[in-house]
């Protein structure tokens, strides 16, 4: 039998694991525990960090990635960037890799010159020994014969070689994006990737664990797949995953966490209040998100061509969306809320505000807090 959970439970085991009410010992923690915080926009992925491990700056969370060495940028869950612990790349690659065989045949299916690819992928390859990193310019320069898709903005042939384990992302060069070649990037990393099928119950495992009580369906949505290829992976883990009832709703839990699940939520005033920025992991793991705000407020915060507002976070809910601009050296923030703002959340926020101005290294100009009605 099902134990029955409120809402509110939900909410604040899901925090809680977020680590937004006790931070992660470290960002490497927090991205491990997340399987990858989403870095389309690098500063969202920075903030992301920063609200779930404290004290961090953005040259920290750069250096991290660039210099350390210690976060690695891949492209993984969604077809979309993600930042990934570096020593997790071999389970990234388990989980969402390919094979050159996999990707030829996909693109044999789609009336594509195979051999034309197959040279290119040999070239980049041959480069990358000698030079070690490779952009779009390079590959431009080759005069090789290739498609439009090879250059692509959102990753072409470099993004195939990233999926095949062999490149990651590794900073810029002006404004040119650079890949560099696994070993040279992190010559020390043992390569031993699991076997697709415990790569990817490991992951169910972390998403329930951060993201649960959730439906197959939800799963599927956040890694961007058939709701099929989930359900087989849980039934490899049947003994790990039961179902709990919240409202009536019959949702997928890891059978460790049903006594924090099962825990009372504080008085609201002890929930934490948040300014999570755009893509941040809590908006992105469920299909319905009725359980972060209200329908009519959905256009708010998801907006059209797949953007995502930076959002208000209050006793577990979306209360309005923000957005920061850099104006005359420092930053200035405007709060666009959806209804008047209690005095707590507004000090809340307001220390909050400090806190991302001491983030990016600029003083706060200007914390402006628009109209209820007022839209971003």
């Amino acid at each position: 039998m099902s134990i029955t959970l409120s809402p509110e439970q939900v909410r604040w085991f899901r925090l809680r694991r977020s680590g937004l009410v006790d931070p992660f010992d470290s960002p490497e923690a927090a991205t491990s525990a997340h399987m990858g915080i989403q870095a389309q926009i690098l500063p969202a992925a920075g903030l992301a960090l920063w609200n779930r491990a404290r004290g961090l700056t953005w040259e920290q969370v750069d250096n991290l990635i660039h210099e350390e060495r210690t976060l690695i940028k891949l492209w993984g869950q969604r077809g979309t960037l993600h930042l990934y612990p570096s020593a997790e790349w071999p389970l990234v690659y388990a989980a969402f890799g390919h094979t050159d065989a996999e990707r030829e045949q996909r693109l044999e299916g789609y009336g594509y010159d195979v051999q034309q690819y197959r040279t290119a992928l040999e070239w980049m390859r041959a480069a990358l020994r000698e030079r070690k990193t490779l952009g779009r310019s390079d590959l431009r320069a080759s005069n090789l014969p290739m498609e439009d898709w090879y250059l692509s903005g959102w990753g072409g042939l470099f993004r195939d070689l990233v999926r095949c384990g062999e490149l990651c992302h590794a900073g810029t060069l002006g404004n040119e994006a650079r890949f560099a070649a696994r070993d040279h990037w992190l010559p020390n990393l043992e390569w031993n990737p699991p076997t697709p099928d415990e790569a990817n119950s490991e992951i169910v495992r972390r998403y329930l664990r951060v993201y649960g009580p959730a439906t197959a369906h939800d799963l599927a949505y956040w890694r961007g797949i058939q709701a099929a290829a989930v359900r087989g992976w849980l039934r490899l883990m049947e003994d790990e995953v039961t179902e709990v009832d919240v409202e009536g709703q019959k949702l997928l839990a890891h059978r460790d966490d049903l006594d924090a699940l099962a825990e009372s939520p504080p008085e609201r005033g002890a929930w934490p209040v948040r300014l999570l920025y755009r893509f941040d992991p809590l908006l992105l793991p469920h299909r319905d998100k009725t359980w972060l705000l209200d329908k009519e407020h959905y256009t708010r915060v998801w907006r059209p061509a797949g953007h995502i507002e930076g959002t208000i976070l209050e006793h577990g809910r979306v209360r309005g969306t923000w957005r920061y601009d850099r104006k005359g050296g420092g930053m200035a923030l405007t709060l666009y809320p959806f209804a008047p703002l209690p005095s707590h959340v507004l000090e809340a926020v307001e220390t909050h505000a400090q806190g991302i101005s001491v983030f990016f290294s600029l003083p706060l100009v200007a914390l402006n807090i628009e109209p209820p009605n007022g839209e971003a």
